[in-house]
């Protein structure tokens, strides 16, 4: 393991206990890893799907362990728009000057983190970063992208 490389990725600051989790249906083939990002959008069956490059919404984290959920298992997620996450770094180098600024998700060999070099879709927003080896961010939902896009509003 490198320095600043993590066993397990979620969330970083402090919760209420149960505060802002809802079940949510899962769609199959959905491998979730330790190593990895948990940000899940809701497609157009209304079930959950890991969010990569081509999600233009994001609902949410799943508070779940590493495996492949079922076609329609419900799992726990977490909805607050306060939450930070600390994720892995697909695509580029962070610096400093990035705080702030808006990326975009994408999923390499099953494990989901940021694309520095992509801001398309806007989903998280950039909060801190490792500066010695750019291994990993911490971010923020974007509550402008935030939702399931299916609902009343669309």
């Amino acid at each position: 393991m490198y320095d600043g490389q993590m066993l397990r990725y979620g969330r970083i600051n402090e919760s209420a206990a149960g505060a802002g989790i809802v079940p949510i249906p899962m769609e199959a083939s959905q491998v979730v890893t330790a190593q990895s990002g948990r940000f899940i959008f809701m497609n157009t069956s209304s079930q959950a799907e890991l969010c990569d490059d081509d999600s233009a919404t994001i609902f949410g984290w799943l508070q779940t362990h590493a495996h492949t959920p079922t076609d329609g298992d419900t799992l726990p997620c977490e909805v607050d728009l306060t939450a930070i996450y600390r994720v892995p770094i697909i695509t580029g180098t962070f610096v400093n000057g990035m705080i702030g600024d808006l990326v975009d998700l994408d999923i390499s060999s099953d494990v989901q983190g940021v694309d520095l070099t992509a801001s398309s879709h806007d989903l998280l927003i950039i909060v801190a970063g490792d500066t010695t080896n750019s291994k990993w961010v911490d971010v923020m939902m974007n509550p402008e992208e935030w939702g399931t896009a299916t609902g009343t509003d669309d």
